[in-house]
């Protein structure tokens, strides 16, 4: 009796409860595997993960959270959860979103697959960006820093030590890396 009334209090929350934006897409989809999947209980579901097809152990506790949006938690549980719904539906959760010609949510030039989109959804409410904000690719890598550049200290300083200074007096200069932090010999 418990199962039953677990699956007919949960509900995709009101707009009053979670606010448009990042989080309620991201439960909106979770929403969307959820009904496909025919609403089962959250035991049920929490049975699925945590099996060989899918190692990652969810609570039914924190199945709720996530289905309620009032936790967001760490991908691995996302995708677990992902994993759980698509294995109710018979659904491969790497193919194409919506694959069928006829449905009215069809984009022949949309590729993305059930899990892609949940994990750019799931990204968006972690860096609490709108859809419109997101990157549409990962960011460049940062530029190196001229060799010259680092040597100075950033601070306008000079690239070569002082000649007085004992640490660096035997021979050893600062352009050499120091591979384990602060030496314990003395510098005389």
């Amino acid at each position: 009796m418990a199962e039953l009334s677990d699956a007919a209090k949960l509900r995709m929350p009101g707009k009053d409860v979670l606010q448009p934006g990042p989080k309620r897409d991201l439960v909106a989809e979770l929403y969307v595997h959820y009904r496909l999947a025919a609403r089962p209980p959250l035991p049920k579901i929490a049975a699925l993960t945590g099996t060989e097809s899918n190692p990652h152990k969810v609570s039914r506790e924190t199945i709720r959270r996530l289905l309620t949006g009032t936790t967001t938690s760490q991908w691995a549980v996302v995708d677990a959860l992902l994993l759980a719904l698509c294995q109710l539906q018979d659904r491969d959760p790497d193919g194409r979103r919506w694959p069928e010609p006829d449905d009215s949510r069809w984009d022949e030039n949309d590729p993305t697959t059930c899990r892609e989109h949940l994990r750019r959804l799931w990204n968006d409410d972690i860096d609490g960006l709108e859809p419109d904000e997101a990157p549409a690719s990962p960011p460049a890598a940062p530029a190196p820093v001229p060799p010259a550049r680092q040597a100075s200290g950033g601070w306008g300083g000079t690239p070569s030590p002082p000649a007085d200074n004992p640490w660096t007096a035997g021979g050893a200069s600062q352009s050499t890396p120091q591979t384990g932090g602060y030496s314990d010999e003395p510098p005389f």
